[in-house]
């Protein structure tokens, strides 16, 4: 899915390019738990920040194995959505890839993963970003 982002160069709120994973098995879908800077959990998709002129896939497959040391095949994307950060004024532009893994998962503390879990579409838990539980709500029926 190709996305052309306008931005005025005038009063302009800085964004970045991330990579989430969307890895399933069977039914469920994996979500990692991260913080907020006010120390609010929330679920979201594993992946972060696209870096330099890194691609979004190079990017995808370092954060997994950053967050959850595991790798990971990294199949098409198939959709995309905003995030706001709650410590900065800057958004991110999150693209979802259907992922597959190759290798077992550990959370990472010192990446701030705090939990991960399997869930299904319909049982997400209550703290699960928006966006995130859209998009899996969407893509894993």
């Amino acid at each position: 899915m190709s996305s052309q982002i306008a931005v005025p160069a005038q009063n302009a709120v800085p964004f970045r390019r991330g990579a989430k994973a969307l890895i399933t098995a069977g039914s469920r879908v994996l979500l990692v738990k991260e913080r907020h800077s006010d120390g609010a959990p929330f679920w979201t998709l594993p992946g972060g920040g696209v870096e330099g002129a890194e691609s979004k896939v190079t990017a995808l497959r370092r954060e997994l194995a950053e967050e959850l040391r595991c790798q990971a095949t990294v199949g098409q994307s198939i959709t995309h959505f905003w995030y706001s950060h709650t410590s900065v004024d800057k958004f991110t532009l999150c693209t979802v890839f259907d992922c597959s893994l190759l290798s077992s998962l550990t959370p990472n503390l010192g990446e701030g993963i705090y939990d991960m879990q399997w869930a299904r579409p319909g049982e997400l838990p209550a703290s699960t970003l928006l966006q995130v539980r859209h998009v899996v709500e969407t893509c894993c029926r």
